[in-house]
């Protein structure tokens, strides 16, 4: 089901970041979580999370190129929502990789 304004495909590219940073955060939280266990190595963990969060950051990164180079006018709302959302997800990705600051603890 489409529109003429393509109403979707608008709030895709709205909240796009937004979904990518909730993605990362809880895979972060629940594998550090489930990582974290007596008997279960430091080194693959901790690569997991990195790999993942270089990922996520190239993502949200390409989000945030499209977002300023969008077909949209410079001052219009869907601009300044796609590349500002884009920038807090930047931000939130690099905030939620700090379980591999604490993998360290892991026994």
């Amino acid at each position: 089901m489409t529109t003429r304004d393509g109403f979707w495909n608008k709030l895709w590219r709205g909240t796009a970041p937004l979904v990518l940073w909730a993605a990362h955060f809880f895979f972060c939280y629940l594998y550090a979580a489930g990582a974290c266990r007596p008997g279960h190595g430091n080194m693959a963990p901790w690569a997991v999370l990195l790999g993942v969060t270089v990922l996520a950051l190239g993502a949200a990164g390409w989000l945030a190129w499209q977002a300023w180079r969008g077909s949209e006018p410079p001052r219009s709302l869907m601009h300044m929502a796609r590349l500002g959302g884009a920038i807090l997800a930047l931000a939130a990705i690099a905030w939620g990789a700090m379980p591999l600051l604490v993998f360290g603890a892991c026994a």
